[in-house]
């Protein structure tokens, strides 16, 4: 598959322009292997970046506070969302406790959640503005106080990821969620003659598979296989 911007070069365009507006300290550019993301990697092949320094405003504050964060676009952008990657002294690389993965990438919840603030028609400012900000107004929270802000629904890190898919399957939260987890994440829709996630000891046609199947169909397959590397690495099992 070609790179996005080599078949939409109109909306790389647009987009650099949008971003340089609204966000002057931050840079679109062509990256090719090598371009070093933060400390500890680098891009393995050419794609688009974002990178520089993301002025954000507390909220309920007039203070401004600057982070440097790069975003790596996949080669499948707008179709898939960016990922976001820390690049500042105050974003603590392998720190779980500050939702930011080993390789500096940033936890910005669950695929599933961030699938639903990803429309379509969503540009590098849209998701600036409903994940990178928020992001970072939770880790300028953190700087602050040295405790984790009130907000949020969901328990953080593998919790939080499994509350989602439990509420999604309706099911408690426990090592069967994983099991269901592991087969949505299949690209290949699983066969009734296996044995269902549920531990019931049945073939899938002849337990949960109707639920199964109506789960593959709102959270694709690659977000879930992210939501369980994610609980990998927050579990140490990576």
């Amino acid at each position: 598959m070609a790179q996005w911007y080599k078949n939409n070069q109109r909306r790389f365009r647009e987009e650099r322009e949008i971003l340089a507006s609204a966000c002057p300290l931050l840079r679109f550019v062509v990256a090719g292997p090598g371009f070093g993301i933060n400390r500890v990697c680098a891009l393995k092949v050419e794609c688009a970046v974002v990178h520089g320094t993301y002025n954000l405003q507390i909220p309920d504050s007039h203070r401004h506070i600057e982070y440097g964060i790069v975003l790596v676009l996949p080669e499948n952008y707008p179709k898939t969302p960016p990922q976001m990657f820390c690049n500042d002294a105050k974003l603590p690389i392998d720190n779980l406790d500050r939702h930011i993965m080993r390789d500096g990438r940033a936890c910005l919840g669950v695929q599933g959640d961030i699938r639903r603030l990803w429309s379509s028609g969503s540009t590098i400012v849209d998701f600036l503005d409903n994940l990178v900000a928020p992001f970072l107004a939770w880790q300028a929270y953190y700087d602050v106080h040295q405790m984790p802000p009130p907000w949020g629904e969901r328990s953080h890190y593998d919790i939080g990821i499994l509350e989602f898919y439990a509420e999604l399957l309706d099911r408690p939260v426990n090592d069967s969620v994983i099991s269901f987890m592991s087969l949505m994440a299949r690209k290949n829709r699983p066969k009734g003659h296996e044995t269902c996630p549920c531990k019931s000891g049945k073939p899938l046609r002849h337990c949960h598979r109707a639920l199964l199947y109506k789960a593959r169909e709102r959270i694709p397959w690659q977000d879930v296989a992210y939501d369980l590397e994610v609980i990998k690495q927050y579990s140490g099992t990576a």
